[in-house]
């Protein structure tokens, strides 16, 4: 039986997947985290083989945490599980470690196949996924701009292209606005635009988005 644990900081999600997972016959979810901080907490106590961990949590982003979990329990397998699409945040998760990316919007069938395959020692990578790798194996989108930001300030553009304020991406990562504005002081610096509205049209351009295409 695999061990599972979940991270996400939305409830109704966790319940959700649990209750999906535990009628997989070669998995069980034996724990529950909402934050980094309690998943370390967790891990103390709860041995695991599988962790299904959210990209986009409140405090320290998923990515942060699956960096420092492939330092401090390289043995465990993550699947990063995100409302985010494939070619926004699916190739940052697989270079930090990830063994494989699901939208959260997928059937729970392929949920089963990618938690299959990752519990096998596999990879779990869509049709999508590997062409997006062969773009960025032969350059075609190394140079963008967007690709020098960190995983969180690239989150911050993101938001600011839903046309979040500062205060409301705050409030929605918990993080201060005074941290949010040095992420879009470092984003605009970065990519040499000068203001939000230079933003969204850059992320119109290059159809970036928090929605699915």
């Amino acid at each position: 039986m695999n061990r599972v644990i979940i991270c996400d900081d939305h409830k109704i999600v966790r319940e959700g997947l649990k209750q999906i997972i535990n009628v997989f016959n070669d998995f069980e979810v034996v724990a529950e985290a909402e934050n980094g901080e309690s998943l370390f907490r967790i891990l103390k106590d709860n041995p695991t083989d599988l962790i299904i961990l959210d990209v986009s949590l409140t405090g320290r982003s998923g990515l942060e945490i699956l960096k420092q979990l492939k330092t401090t329990h390289p043995d465990i397998r993550v699947l990063m599980l995100s409302m985010y699409p494939e070619d926004q945040f699916a190739i940052r998760a697989l270079k930090a470690g990830a063994s494989g990316y699901l939208h959260k919007d997928s059937a729970p069938d392929v949920l089963l196949e990618a938690l299959t395959k990752i519990a096998n020692g596999e990879e779990y990578i869509s049709a999508n996924i590997t062409r997006l790798l062969f773009q960025e194996m032969n350059g075609n989108t190394a140079m963008l701009p967007h690709k020098l930001l960190s995983d969180r300030e690239y989150e911050v553009l993101l938001y600011i292209g839903e046309g979040l304020t500062i205060s409301e991406i705050a409030r929605k990562l918990s993080l201060s606005v005074k941290t949010i504005s040095t992420y879009r002081t470092r984003i605009l610096e970065k990519m040499h635009l000068e203001s939000n509205t230079d933003m969204v049209k850059y992320i119109m351009l290059h159809d970036l988005s928090l929605e699915t295409h």
